[in-house]
C-alpha cells in the first residue's frame, strides 16, 4: 500500500517552570492511501500534539515527519506552508468559520488563497457544498447553520483544496449522535470520491468500528 504520512520516533515536550511535561514518546505511525484512522485516547492522552506536528501546524522536540516522501525534517517555515497547501486540510471541533462569510465563500477563501481563480474556486465550492447536502444553504452564514452543517462546511473547506491527508480533531465532539454518524458518514464518502486518507483523534469509543484501524494513545505513546 502506498504510505501518504511516516512519523519516525516522534517525541514532544516541554519546558514547564521546574519539569518537562513530555506529551509525545518516540511516536511511530504510517498512513495509507485511502486509510481511514481512528485516533483515541483520554483528554490530556496526546492525540491533537500528534495532529498537529503531523500536519505541520506544530514541530517535534526530536523525531522525522515524511508527507508523500518529503522529508519535513528541518524544513522552513515557507517549505512547511507549501508542504500544507498541497497535501494536507485540517477539521476542528470548533468549526472556526469565518462569522461574517457564508457557507460558500468559507469554502472558497482557502482556494483563492492557493491561488486558484474566482470562478474555478465558486464552482467547485457549490459542487463540494450540494454533494454533501448543503445547497440550500450555500449563502447561509455560520450564525445561521446547525453545528452538523457548520461540521460539514468545514469539511468542505478542508478538502476544497484536494489535500492527501485530511486530520480532524475531535470532529464530533460538539455533535450529537445523530450528527455524528452523518459526519463520519461523509468522511467515508470522501474517501471513495477525492481517494484521500483521514485521520480523526477522538475520544468516542462509541465511533471506533468506522475506521480501518485504530491506533490507541496513552501518556503519549501508541499501542
Amino acid at each position: 500500500m502506498e504510505t501518504i504520512l511516516e512519523l519516525k520516533n516522534i517525541s514532544k515536550e516541554y519546558q514547564q517552570s521546574n519539569f518537562k511535561n513530555i506529551v509525545l514518546k518516540k511516536v511511530n505511525l504510517k498512513l495509507h492511501k485511502k486509510e481511514f484512522v481512528g485516533l483515541i485516547g483520554p483528554s490530556g492522552s496526546g492525540k491533537s500534539t500528534l495532529l498537529h506536528i503531523s500536519a505541520l501546524l506544530d514541530k517535534p522536540t526530536s523525531g522525522q515527519i515524511f508527507i508523500n516522501d518529503n522529508n519535513c525534517h528541518n524544513i522552513n517555515e515557507e517549505k512547511r506552508n507549501l508542504v500544507r497547501k498541497k497535501y494536507i486540510g485540517f477539521v476542528y471541533q470548533n468549526f472556526f468559520l469565518l462569522n461574517d462569510f457564508t457557507s460558500l465563500e468559507n469554502v472558497i477563501i482557502p482556494q483563492l488563497l492557493n491561488g486558484i481563480t474566482y470562478k474555478k474556486a465558486e464552482s467547485k465550492a457549490k459542487d463540494i457544498l450540494k454533494n454533501i447536502g448543503l445547497s440550500k444553504k450555500l449563502n447561509s452564514k455560520p450564525k445561521e447553520l446547525s453545528g452538523g452543517e457548520k461540521q460539514r462546511v468545514a469539511i468542505s473547506r478542508a478538502v476544497a483544496n484536494n489535500p492527501d491527508i485530511i486530520f480532524a480533531d475531535e470532529p464530533t465532539g460538539n455533535l450529537d449522535i445523530k450528527n455524528s454518524n452523518i459526519i463520519m458518514k461523509l468522511f467515508l464518502d470522501l474517501i471513495s470520491e477525492y481517494k484521500i486518507s483521514i485521520i480523526v483523534a477522538t475520544h468516542n469509543l462509541s465511533l471506533t468500528k468506522k475506521f480501518d484501524k485504530v491506533l490507541k494513545i496513552s501518556d503519549g505513546i501508541i499501542k
